[in-house]
This record gives C-alpha cells, structure tokens and sequence, in this order.
C-alpha cells in the first residue's frame, strides 16, 4: 500500500514538473516561432525577442524551482528575498516587452500571452492567497504600462492576450498549490502515524509494568521463603511455596501473552479483589471500604485498577506492614462527580526505595492527569496512594 502511495505521488510529481517543463518551452519557443512566421520581420527585432523570451522561460523556471526546493543546489542563489524579487522584475519586465513586441494576428491573441503566464506564475510564490494578490496587481500594472507605452509610441497589443495569460495562470497556480497541499497533509500523516506508534508503545510499556510489577514482586517473596524453607530443612513447606512460584510464573506468562495481543481487559472491581487476596497470601490484613459505584466509565475504571495494581505492587516490594486498606467511594469537586480510591498501609517501608517519582508512579500520574484527575503518593512510616477521576464527564456511570 505504502508503495503505491509512493507510486501515485511520484506520478502526480511528474504530471506537475511536466506541465511546468512544456509552459517553460513553449514561452521560449512561441514568440521565436511567431517572429520567424511574420513577413515583415527584421532581424533586429527577432533576435531581442528571443534574448526576451530565453530571459522569460530560464527565469521563470528558476523561480517556480525556487517554491518547491529553495534548498537545492541550483536554485538556492536565487532564493534570498532580494534575488528572488529581482528575478521576478526581470521576467516580468522581460514577458511585458515580449508583449508589446508580438501584436495579436488578425485582432486573435497573440502568442505572447504563453510568456506572460509562465512569468505571472513565476512571481505568485509564497502562499496561495499571497501569489493570486501578486499575479492580479502584476497583471493590472503590465494592462496600464502597456497601455501607455503604447499611446505614446504608437505599438499596437491586444489587451485580450493579458486576460488569457492571467486565466491560464491562475491555472497552473490552483494545479501547484493542490499538489504542494497534498505533499503536505501526507508529511502530516506519516507524523500522526509515528506519533500514534510512539504513543502505543508507551502505553504497552506501561501496562506491561503495572501488571508484570506485581507477579514480580510474589515471585521474590516466594523464591526468598523457598530459600530459608531449604536452609531450615523444611523441604515439605519448600515443595509448596515453590509449586506456588511456579503458579504465579504461568500466570505471569499467560497475562504477558494477553496485553502483548491487547486482549486483557482490566477493571478497579477485578483489581480490588485480586489485592485482597494477594495481600492476605502475604500474611497482611485487608481492610476493604467501598461504596456500590457501579459500572464506571471503561478508561476510567482501567486506570482506577492499574492505580490499585501498582499500590499492592509498592506494598509488597517496599513496606513490611501487616495491614492494608482499600477505600472507593464518590466524590465531587470543583462540581465534577468522581471516584476517589486511596490505598494506605501502615508501614514501616523501606525509606530508601520508596520514591514518589517511580516509573509505575510516574505513569500514572500522568494518565490520571491527562484524564482530568488527581493523583498523589506519600510515603513517611507508612504509606498512601490516593487518585481521583471524572466519571461525570466523558462517560456515565
């Protein structure tokens, strides 16, 4: 897919820089062309509107390059403000007497409004709005300098070749500017597209911290009770806690295999209820208090439960406390119905690894941020997590 948008870019690329290449020959060519085909001409006057019209298509060209790749090489002389405003002087001036130099034939248009477009869209850089103003002030000023010129020296210019060449550029501005707009909203894809990748990969990272924390952290304590369990001699109560350590790595790995296919769903009711019994299988004291919320809104009651996942994790791993409690109840702020969890244990905790700016921590404190809640953690010779989260707004109970 990615190849044929490639393909299909570079195809509209070459649509584009083609239409360019044959306006540019064509307002070389034309008044070289309608010079030679008039019977009256003079070889003077023929070799100047040549010199003209090489000014007309060489100038144009650079100046059109010059809008889209001002870095290159060739064109990168031209594309201070001052070459580029002197530039496009010199083309216009140059299409103008090229202008007045090929009278229509027959009262028709004349050839001359080829080099006066492909100058009109020479001059119309910068943004679209900016290079009509441009285009439309230029073309006026050619109409009243042609015009004079002509009452005072008698030449004679159809007014209609001006109009044409002013229409036919607008054209080709309208076709670049289409062009240059979707280069752009593609670039702007592709970015969204590495942002929402960046994105989703911290999400992962974080879901795979807050739920593998947790089964970690019993492992630890498991594999260390095993281990004072063998210098004991107690290989009975060895052989237990170690089929429970080979439990707890399945369901480890099994939980890893789910969030890895996004297919783990995790709730503040589901949560609560596994803390109880982890805590309780680690000899600590549960003291439940919740209210009856009901269903919550899906976002807010993820990141209520991985709240109480990295809580019981920081328990487990930091403190040595023999009781925990697990409060949910609702509450109002500021006029905004929501859900308050805290999650307090006694202590002690062991000061030294117990920091409020923890991965697991900082992760959720800027989800509970972003999602228009409050989060805080303090730890002293116990501890306390504390997050509150909208339910009134963004979904309902």
């Amino acid at each position: 897919m990615n190849r044929v948008k490639r393909d299909r870019f570079r195809g509209i690329a070459s649509y584009v820089h083609a239409s360019h290449a044959i306006l540019a020959l064509a307002a070389l060519l034309g008044p070289i062309a309608a010079m030679s085909l008039q019977p009256s001409a003079h070889i003077g006057p023929a070799i100047g509107v040549g010199a003209l019209a090489c000014v007309v298509a060489l100038g144009g060209a650079i100046a059109v390059a010059i809008d889209f790749a001002p870095w290159h090489r060739l064109t990168r002389p031209f594309a201070a403000p001052r070459r580029r405003m002197l530039l496009d002087v010199v083309v216009t001036l140059a299409a103008l007497a090229i202008l007045l130099l090929l009278p229509a034939v027959n009262g028709g248009v004349s050839i001359a409004a080829i080099p006066m477009a492909w100058a009109l869209r020479a001059i119309a850089g910068g943004s679209f709005w900016s290079g009509i103003a441009r285009m439309f002030v230029v073309a006026v000023a050619c109409g009243l300098v042609a015009g004079i010129t002509a009452l005072a020296t008698g030449l004679v210019w159809e007014p209609l070749s001006l109009v044409v060449a002013l229409l036919f550029a607008f054209g080709v501005l309208g076709q670049d500017s289409i062009y240059s707009l979707a280069i752009e909203l593609d670039d702007l894809r592709a970015l969204e597209a590495d942002r929402a990748v960046a994105t989703e990969r911290k999400r992962l990272a974080g879901d795979l911290h807050d739920i593998q924390g947790q089964h970690l952290s019993l492992i630890t304590v498991e594999a260390e009770l095993v281990t004072r369990l063998i210098a004991a001699g107690d290989t009975s109560g060895a052989t237990t806690h170690a089929r429970r350590l080979q439990g707890i790595a399945a369901e480890a790995l099994d939980e890893l295999h789910r969030v890895v296919q996004d297919t783990r769903a995790v709730s503040l009711e589901q949560e609560v209820t596994n803390a109880a019994r982890v805590l309780q299988a680690a000899g600590i004291t549960v003291t439940l208090d919740m209210v009856d919320i009901g269903p919550l809104p899906e976002a807010a009651d993820r990141l209520l439960g991985l709240t109480v996942r990295e809580a019981i994790t920081n328990i487990l791993k930091h403190s040595r406390t023999r009781d925990c409690t697990i409060r949910v109840a609702f509450d109002t702020r500021t006029g905004i119905e929501g859900v308050a969890l805290s999650v307090t244990d006694s202590g002690p905790s062991a000061l030294h690894t117990v920091r409020a700016s923890g991965t697991g921590l900082t992760m959720l404190r800027e989800r509970c941020r972003e999602a228009g809640g409050d989060f805080a953690f303090v730890a002293g010779s116990g501890a306390k997590l504390t997050a509150w989260l909208p339910i009134s707004e963004g979904g309902s109970r």
